[in-house]
């Protein structure tokens, strides 16, 4: 009886050994996989839009699209984005201005709805001419790069003073600062600004010298300008009330 007691205790050490041993191999195979999954490159392509569908689905913040009618275009334009304070927008645009050499003569100035930034036209053109002046476009293009971050409507709108211009080229200072303004939005959109700019031209219509025979050169120069004028964030009035 003693040794088919001692036989089935050896059995029963030969099994748990062989179960023992079986695991260790289980556990070098797992970490064998682990590590070569750890070590391969994810293609990331195959994974980038399983991974954009699961934040926009599961993202509580996503906005929602709801689609309306609207009766005209001009409903749509009202409901563009709320554009920013006007304060909050002077600080920025006077800081990049003190940045730029090129629009170290420009000024910024608080109007009641809007925030206008004047840069002489000195600055940009040749005199009484729509040819760009040296260096002027790198300057616009600087400015472009302050007026591309907000979504506040952008007008805009050339002055001139009452010298007479060059008639082989314009026939009237009107045509000049409709002209300018023009060219000047061009550069904005060729630098990568996007939305959609309202260019005036008032020519010599706010010549804010009384007796123009008696002006300096430094206030004739004043007043021939280009006029960048940021709306405010609440405006809704039409583009002639800008007049």
């Amino acid at each position: 009886m003693s040794g088919i007691a001692s036989k089935a205790k050896v059995d029963s050490a030969s099994n748990a050994g062989w179960m023992l041993t079986f695991a260790d191999l289980l556990s070098l195979l797992l970490t064998f996989f682990v590590l070569v999954f750890s070590m391969s490159t994810i293609q990331f392509d195959s994974w980038k839009s399983v991974v954009e569908t699961m934040r926009d689905e599961f993202n509580p913040n996503y906005a929602a699209i709801t689609l309306r009618d609207y009766e005209n275009q001009t409903a749509v334009a009202r409901r563009s984005a709320r554009g920013l304070n006007l304060n909050y927008l002077r600080a920025l645009i006077e800081r990049d201005l003190g940045r730029y050499p090129e629009l170290a003569t420009a000024s910024v100035r608080r109007e009641t709805d809007r925030l206008v930034i004047s840069v002489p036209a000195n600055s940009l053109f040749q005199e009484k001419s729509a040819l760009f002046a040296d260096g002027a476009t790198q300057a616009i293009t600087q400015l472009t790069g302050s007026l591309v971050q907000i979504r506040n409507r952008l007008l805009v709108a050339g002055h001139t003073n009452n010298l007479p211009v060059d008639g082989r080229r314009v026939r009237s200072n009107w045509e000049l600062s409709v002209t300018r303004a023009q060219l000047v939005a061009g550069v904005l959109a060729d630098a990568g600004y996007v939305q959609p700019v309202t260019v005036l031209g008032h020519g010599a219509s706010k010549f804010q010298i009384a007796d123009a025979a008696r002006a300096t050169v430094e206030q004739l120069n004043a007043q021939e300008r280009i006029d960048f004028v940021i709306l405010g964030e609440s405006r809704n009035d039409g583009v002639l009330d800008v007049f």
